[in-house]
């Protein structure tokens, strides 16, 4: 069986479930980090890019939040290449909170 390398930038990580099979990838919670990305390794190959295929509607795949490696290298190079893209949970710059949004008044 041959295996790659998954990233997945989600923090929570997620379970990728196809055809009764489950393969659990870690999220940039994990020890296992690379730029943001946490780093599953020795995942079915097969299974991943089946995966991968199945949801390639998904946003999480859709917008390269998982991405896989046949190699660390290529690993280290996906991730330069896209450890500047949001996931949608980064925390919020409490001095610029967003569109239409102002910073809450200090408390005295």
């Amino acid at each position: 069986m041959a295996t790659v390398i998954v990233g997945c930038k989600l923090p929570h990580g997620l379970h990728a479930e196809l055809n009764g099979k489950v393969v659990t990838l870690v999220g940039s919670n994990s020890s296992s980090l690379i730029g943001g990305f946490g780093i599953t390794r020795d995942v079915d190959k097969d299974f991943i890019e089946a995966w991968l295929k199945a949801e390639a509607k998904n946003p999480i795949v859709a917008n390269g939040l998982v991405f896989i490696a046949n190699s660390e290298r290529e690993a280290d190079k996906t991730v330069a290449e896209r450890e500047r893209e949001a996931n949608g949970f980064e925390g919020i710059d409490p001095k610029k909170p967003g569109k239409d949004l102002k910073p809450a008044e200090a408390e005295e």
